[in-house]
């Protein structure tokens, strides 16, 4: 009796082996195949790359035209190419790879940091900035207030450049830590009281960074680098004060190729000056439709308009660090522009869509912030845009 049970235990075992192996074996060819070829059919990704392909030639042609761009839906790639030059006068063509400095799409980076550091529980968005910085300047205002541009702060560049304007001069060297000194120093009005209204204000973004470095110990550069670019692999992304990798970086210029020089404010960072390609924000779009560092909770209260004095106006509102789009039928896209020296910058998320546009140029042009001839190539939602700020970018237009 006993060999009988033991010879049955020993059966048993050895099917249930045989099962584990088949169902180890069934998953991995299950995990094995690749759903691309059937997306790509659904979505027909050929005939949508043939469009995109020729309009984005006849922009070339036009020379008009110089930068990198990248176009996705459901997790293909359509198209990615990249035209014009980086340095004209050493007549190098722009490659796929050439550092693109994002201008304010490096906002929703900055954002990003602030709300991994809420995620991390180490700040609140409600807390006052005279948590860290205790001027009185700064009563009321909280880091909420500077996410969704309500804190009724001056705008840096004005009042910087109007002083250094009297002064017959411009700083060697200037960096967030000058521009706190400077307002410090001027004391300059604020535009109106904290949350009265929505106004696009790069001054609060600058000091978003700075709370970064207070509570992290680090340098804005080094944290961005260490928490989010090299876990993720963004290989050719970098702040613009990390002056090792300058000239990996595509030159900016005018309309007619005049090359737009760096000035004082290129070192400040925050609102601007992250460097990246068309494919490095492309693997960040992944990361966060991932969830891979913030959660589906942080980026649902990012994506959430703060403003009530939008709503319904436009179709548009602001986040923290991105434009909100909301259609009639409540599909979500969210979005940002940017303009800084001659570079100009688009990135379009269809959260419905599952669509991702993304355009970077080094030769100011304006037109790239319409993207919505590019959706509707994709077959995804779109409006046609009446308001020029939201279209635009709402940046402070640097001069010349």
């Amino acid at each position: 009796m006993n060999f009988y049970l033991c010879c049955c235990s020993a059966l048993l075992l050895l099917l249930s082996s045989c099962a584990s192996t088949d169902a180890r074996r069934v998953e991995k060819d299950t995990v094995a195949i690749d759903s691309t070829p059937i997306i790509r059919k659904l979505i027909d990704a050929d005939g949508k790359t043939y469009r995109l392909d020729t309009h984005f030639t006849r922009l070339a042609a036009t020379n008009n035209f110089s930068g990198s761009v990248l176009v996705a839906q459901r997790g293909v790639i359509l198209f990615h190419k990249a035209y014009g030059w980086a340095n004209v006068a050493r007549h190098d063509s722009l490659a796929l790879n050439s550092g693109i400095q994002l201008a304010s799409v490096s906002k929703q980076f900055t954002a990003a940091a602030i709300m991994l550091l809420q995620q991390e529980k180490k700040l609140g968005y409600d807390d006052k900035l005279q948590r860290w910085f205790p001027d009185s300047m700064f009563a009321g205002i909280t880091i909420r207030h500077l996410l969704t541009h309500r804190s009724g702060l001056p705008t840096y560049t004005y009042f910087c450049d109007d002083y250094y304007r009297e002064q017959k001069r411009v700083p060697a060297y200037f960096t967030n830590d000058s521009m706190l000194a400077l307002m410090r120093r001027l004391k300059p009005a604020p535009d109106h009281q904290p949350d009265e209204k929505f106004d696009y204000n790069n001054t609060g973004y600058v000091l978003l960074a700075m709370v970064v470095e207070k509570i992290s110990g680090q340098s804005f550069a080094a944290f961005m680098h260490e928490r989010f670019f090299k876990p993720l692999g963004m290989k050719n992304t970098w702040v613009n004060t990390d002056t090792a990798r300058l000239d990996e970086r595509a030159l900016a210029y005018f309309r007619k190729w005049e090359h737009w020089e760096d000035n004082y404010f290129d070192n400040v960072t925050g609102d601007k000056g992250i460097i990246s390609t068309p494919e490095d924000l492309y693997i960040w779009d992944r990361s966060l439709k991932q969830q891979k560092i913030l959660t589906a909770a942080t980026q649902q209260l990012a994506f959430t308009g703060a403003s009530p004095e939008l709503a319904g106006k436009e179709t548009w509102n602001y986040g923290f660090g991105w434009r909100i789009r909301t259609f009639d039928d409540g599909a979500k896209a969210v979005f940002h522009n940017g303009w800084w020296h001659g570079y100009t910058t688009a990135f379009y998320r269809g959260i419905s869509d599952d669509v991702t546009i993304i355009i970077l140029c080094n030769k100011v042009n304006k037109g790239i912030y319409r993207v919505d001839p590019l959706l509707e190539i994709l077959g995804a939602h779109y409006l046609p845009w009446q308001n020029d700020e939201a279209a635009e970018g709402g940046d402070t237009v640097p001069k010349k």
